[in-house]
């Protein structure tokens, strides 16, 4: 048996031939990212050490918390779970309260935070693994560094169409047949698609305690100026469904039942190709 130290659950040295409807499932159905939280630095401390004269001296070193990410995003029924990625890797929908490995995971891992395939189907990781993983993914909104906001550029103006949009993580472009896509004009000039952005304003609105009439950029934060008819659509109320979730389905243009969807609830970007997959 192959174990690693301190996991959790047992090592997979390959993917089981379970999880191949799983990872086709999360690498083609459409999800939408509503926010990424990023937790755990490192931090120094002060350890105490002899010191050449033999008396006590204090050293400081650096001890790294417990990395993690956490990605609230909108499943296939339109209710909005939340996945937290660190060496147990959660999620709060059913199918993982009853020990299940899900595919909300699985998209997070493979397409959020671009993890090796090999880590994608683990059920637990080590803290070298978290650390690698979150070290080389796309930086959460706001976060890749001074000027990634494009607020240090000239204001409204417009990035490039390029790139995975920050929303659903599918292409961006521009040629015909291409999903539209918006962008902010206030300050950063980031694009995005027109549905996911809708579908990512309408949910912010509902989940702000103070219910506010803003809708801002998911980039900058910036209130979204222009698409007057767009924002219009996104002024509406959210309810919560029997189970307790915040539905999101009607923005998604989904059903609430499991297992049926639309063909606008699959994804434009085709799945990762199989030639990557080795199962047992």
């Amino acid at each position: 048996m192959l174990t690693k130290p301190n996991l959790t659950h047992r090592y997979r040295p390959q993917p089981p031939k379970s999880f191949h409807d799983l990872y086709l499932r999360a690498t083609t159905q459409r999800f939408y990212v509503l926010s990424r939280v990023r937790r755990g630095k490192r931090r120094p401390l002060a350890t105490s050490s002899s010191g050449p004269d033999g008396g006590a001296a204090e050293e400081e070193q650096e001890e790294e918390e417990e990395l993690s990410e956490t990605v609230e995003l909108t499943g296939s029924t339109g209710n909005i779970y939340t996945v937290t990625i660190s060496r147990q890797p959660t999620c709060d929908c059913p199918h993982a309260r009853k020990g299940n490995q899900c595919k909300h995971v699985v998209y997070v891992l493979a397409r959020v935070l671009r993890a090796k395939f090999d880590y994608v189907y683990q059920l637990a990781l080590l803290g070298s693994e978290v650390r690698e993983i979150l070290d080389g993914a796309p930086p959460p909104s706001g976060e890749g560094g001074p000027d990634s906001d494009g607020r240090e550029e000239g204001k409204g103006k417009r990035k490039p169409v390029e790139g995975d949009c920050p929303i659903c993580f599918c292409e961006m472009g521009e040629s015909e047949g291409a999903e539209p896509v918006v962008w902010c004009r206030a300050a950063c000039g980031q694009n995005v698609h027109k549905a996911c952005f809708e579908t990512w304003a309408a949910t912010k609105r509902r989940q702000a305690s103070s219910g506010g009439d803003e809708v801002t950029c998911p980039y900058c934060r910036s209130a979204w100026e222009g698409d007057e008819d767009m924002l219009k659509t996104i002024r509406r109320d959210g309810k919560r469904n029997a189970d307790g979730y915040i539905n999101v389905a009607s923005q998604l243009g989904i059903s609430t039942q499991r297992g049926e969807s639309s063909q606008n609830n699959l994804r434009s970007k085709s799945a990762p190709t199989a030639r990557f997959l080795t199962f047992a």
